[in-house]
């Protein structure tokens, strides 16, 4: 595909020949040149196609979906839980629930929403090391999807369910469509029920329950050095995401115009995240630790855990969707959702901490890890026998029979 003439020349041509209709010219142009760019386009594609691997390609896109699911599931039900004025993330804001709902919609409005994404997965095992590649791949691909929404128009089509979803595009380009009934749609920011959307931010925290010492991932690269490279990158992408809140919370059109009061609502709003500096200083300090050779086989072996915990509460105090994975989403994550149902209590909801341990011992006989293993029969256990105490008291205890 050659043009004989470039565009100056071919216009200066077309002027030349026919000085009193140009606008005809400048069509006649436009239309060739709309016509060589599609002609572009068809060659990349031909060219892109001949040389993916369909099988790669098709990979990606399960994980992609995967991922995807999770992410709508776990957002909807903050969403949900926002709408109805029900959303606390912190004691220690000192907010009434309506309040912390409120900010809290503003602030995906405006910043996007955060998404926490634990990984209990052992990189030393070949499988787990690959869904952990995929994972970062999904959460790529993640950063492309926006979130929208709209009145339902229509009855649900599930009953006593106020909100459903569409999503419009491909994994370069997704927008997923929240379809709220008409009580919910009024209670979102103005901005987003005049069709205004926003990003979704991804990050990856990810940490074995076993000691990795002795492993390599690929190239000289420890599994310890590999999973400090995924939770220092993460960590990164948190800290912009705190900067973007703190410019939103600093924007002067968003505060009360009274002098004394917008300093008393800025005060308000700023204290949560300037409280973030020991979280963010405990973290760092969890990515640089080594486990020493001393460790292996003893009770510290793992004990990196606690980056687990500490990033959790680090984005759960900027108002992040968690979703938790292990090989299954059977024994790990279960284990872990135990031991956060607990923490978030105490965080959150005032339980002294003298009960934290009281109150795992409950969820771990009734809570999500019964009700998954129930679900999942036959599915094997690869919790470590090496897992932190920590972890192994929010196992439930055997069946009847096997005591």
């Amino acid at each position: 595909m050659e043009a004989k003439l470039s565009c100056p020349k071919r216009l200066r041509l077309h002027i030349k020949q026919d000085p009193w209709n140009l606008p005809s010219s400048v069509r006649a142009l436009a239309q060739s040149i709309r016509k060589f760019v599609e002609e572009v386009k068809c060659r990349m594609l031909l060219a892109l196609l001949e040389y993916s691997d369909s099988e790669t390609q098709l990979r990606r896109d399960m994980v992609f979906c995967q991922s995807l699911v999770a992410t709508v599931c776990a957002f909807s039900e903050q969403l949900m839980a926002a709408l109805n004025q029900m959303f606390d993330n912190s004691k220690e804001s000192e907010m009434e629930t309506w309040e912390a709902s409120r900010r809290w919609l503003d602030q995906i409005a405006n910043a996007g929403v955060l998404f926490h994404f634990q990984s209990l997965l052992s990189p030393n095992l070949t499988d787990e090391q690959a869904m952990l590649e995929d994972t970062l791949v999904a959460l790529f691909d993640l950063e492309k999807v926006s979130f929208y929404f709209r009145p339902s128009e229509e009855e649900p089509l599930v009953a006593n369910v106020s909100l459903t979803y569409q999503a419009e595009g491909n994994r370069q380009a997704l927008k997923v469509y929240f379809y709220l009934d008409s009580y919910h749609f009024e209670q979102l920011p103005q901005r987003l029920k005049n069709g205004g959307g926003f990003k979704i931010h991804p990050v990856l925290f990810a940490q074995a329950l076993e000691s990795m010492e002795g492993y390599y991932y690929r190239d000289n690269v420890s599994v310890e050095e590999f999973q400090a490279q995924i939770n220092a990158a993460s960590l990164e992408k948190v800290k912009q995401y705190n900067q973007k809140l703190r410019a939103f919370y600093l924007d002067k059109s968003n505060s009360p115009p009274n002098s004394t009061s917008k300093a008393a609502y800025v005060d308000k709003l700023m204290r949560p995240l300037n409280a973030l500096d020991e979280l963010y200083r405990l973290v760092t300090s969890f990515i640089r630790s080594k486990r020493t050779a001393a460790c292996a086989n003893t009770a510290c072996s793992a004990s990196g855990v606690g980056l687990l915990s500490v990033s959790s509460e680090l984005c759960d105090r900027l108002g992040a969707c968690h979703i938790i994975m292990c090989s299954s989403g059977v024994h790990r994550c279960t284990l872990s959702v135990t031991l956060e149902q607990a923490i978030i209590l105490a965080r959150s909801h005032g339980l002294p901490p003298r009960y934290i341990m009281q109150a795992t011992d409950v969820m771990r006989k009734q809570g999500a890890r019964v009700q998954n293993t129930a679900k999942n029969l036959g599915v094997r256990d690869r919790t470590p026998q090496s897992a932190p105490r920590l972890y192994k008291l929010c196992e439930p205890p055997p069946p009847v029979g096997d005591e």
